[in-house]
């Protein structure tokens, strides 16, 4: 009975302001399955949105405005990051006042759910000195000073907080500078006993990985951090910060999954962090990462990348919430942690806050995959020639709609020219037919990466299963068919 008042109190406190009873049931459903593991075959992947706000350089005007554009988006959830190098610049004193008003206003008067990230250590407590660029990711010297630190934190904010990350992306030198794992599973262990004691119901979060499924594997096979972990997370940033082709993702995934069942307690995975930039130089986009096609890494090709990106991690069915980095895009003169190009370049949004496409495409596919589904890709046949270039996954619906999304690979270096340029035009297309194993009622609906639609009219059906013909696919689009029951 505690336990189950407590939910209902968590409920009021997170959703209840400024919403009807209806809608803030609805919010608590959502949040119990961002917290909890996928353990049914049709289930929902809450979607969200990611942003950092140093406090010396963002108004009240700024993260009001950016909680506006998530509710214009039906966007609930919200990857934060709490600077301890910030709050607590000096040895036990704390500065609370941005935040406290961040928290209340977000929480109340917007109904978003914070899902924080705690990082940066402070000057005081690094082996680096202040002037030192790299003070801020080495481990701190007194790692208690770390626990008493999260103790606060999650103290002053569990009425409003329920997850809590230790640390982002310490699988990389330019968050954890030494990569020294035994390092950080001792600061992970602290960080978490210090959670559990100011929140016995709290959520503890690894720090996401940034792509080494290796030091999660290190941290619960070699250092016994399954047992202080609830929740795991992991990054993707394919086709910008890294070679792989986006289509790659559900491999990474996969790699992730098999870590946590064989050394962890089966911990639900999110993919806390996601994205694809908007920059590119020529052909350059990042060390990682050149471009070929003409279209690649620009707004117009980051909501089809959305979409198919959202789309791949939710056909594996083994992450249980996904947000996109970011909200918005970054003024030229903000400073930003490693690549300073691509990192401006990520958002939703301009740095203005008016909407990129991508921003409509999130709106689209969140509504999409809104309701209960399951992947049904391996049941769906393509009559696609051999050696294609057309890619497709698929869901059934608990009411039985099927949504097909389907493309070409964009990349596939085999098959590409040594054109240096990025500037090459996509002018391949394909027509391909899909077999669904159902008997549908025939209508359907084809939409483009923006939600814009149309009726698609040669869908064939019979007692036993449903045609989807001669579905046109053209490089650098993605094709959205929801075929109606």
């Amino acid at each position: 009975m505690k336990k189950i008042l407590l939910i209902i109190l968590t409920g009021i406190l997170l959703f209840g302001c400024g919403q009807n009873e209806e809608e803030g049931i609805q919010d608590k459903l959502m949040y119990d399955k961002l917290l909890t593991k996928n353990n049914s075959e049709y289930y929902q992947m809450p979607l969200g949105l990611c942003e950092d706000w140093p406090e010396e350089s963002t108004t009240r005007d700024i993260y009001v405005n950016d909680f506006k554009l998530l509710q214009r988006s039906g966007i609930k959830y919200l990857r934060i990051s709490f600077g301890w190098d910030a709050i607590e610049n000096e040895k036990d004193k704390y500065d609370w006042l941005f935040w406290d008003d961040f928290v209340k206003t977000g929480v109340e008067e917007y109904g978003i759910t914070m899902v924080p990230y705690i990082c940066y250590t402070p000057a005081w407590n690094s082996p680096e000195p202040v002037d030192s660029a790299y003070y801020w990711n080495n481990p701190p010297i007194d790692m208690e000073e770390f626990g008493e630190f999260m103790f606060d934190l999650v103290t002053r904010y569990k009425d409003y907080i329920k997850t809590w990350e230790i640390w982002n992306e310490p699988d990389i030198s330019i968050y954890w500078r030494t990569q020294d794992v035994a390092q950080f599973a001792e600061f992970h262990k602290i960080g978490a006993k210090a959670v559990r004691k100011a929140d016995p119901e709290a959520k503890i979060v690894l720090g996401g990985i940034a792509y080494r499924p290796e030091w999660i594997e290190s941290l619960f096979k070699d250092h016994g951090v399954s047992e202080y972990t609830d929740i795991v997370n992991c990054h993707n940033y394919f086709e910008t910060w890294h070679h792989n082709p986006v289509e790659e993702i559900a491999d990474y995934i996969n790699d992730v999954y098999n870590v946590v069942n064989e050394y962890g307690n089966g911990q639900p995975i999110w993919m806390a962090e996601v994205g694809y930039s908007t920059f590119k130089q020529g052909s350059m986009v990042s060390t990682s990462y050149t471009a070929y096609y003409n279209y690649e890494h620009t707004p117009e090709y980051q909501a089809v990348d959305l979409a198919k990106r959202v789309a791949l991690v939710r056909s594996t069915g083994k992450i249980d919430a996904m947000a996109w980095y970011e909200i918005k895009d970054l003024p030229p003169s903000d400073e930003v942690i490693g690549d300073i190009y691509n990192n401006k370049h990520l958002g939703i949004a301009y740095a203005d806050h008016s909407p990129k496409p991508a921003n409509k495409a999130l709106m689209f596919v969140n509504e999409l995959l809104m309701a209960p589904a399951k992947s049904i890709g391996d049941k769906v046949v393509s009559d696609a020639i051999e050696g294609t270039d057309s890619r497709f996954v698929a869901f059934e619906r608990e009411n039985g709609d099927v949504l097909l999304f389907a493309w070409l690979q964009t990349v596939q270096y085999d098959k590409r020219s040594d054109d240096d340029t990025g500037e090459v035009k996509d002018e391949r297309i394909e027509t391909v037919s899909f077999t669904v194993p159902a008997s549908l009622n025939g209508k359907a609906t084809l939409y483009n990466e923006l939600g814009e639609g149309a009726e698609f009219m040669t869908v064939e059906k019979s007692n036993s299963q449903t045609i989807v013909k001669d579905v046109t696919l053209e490089g650098g689009k993605i094709a959205v068919i929801e075929i109606k029951k």
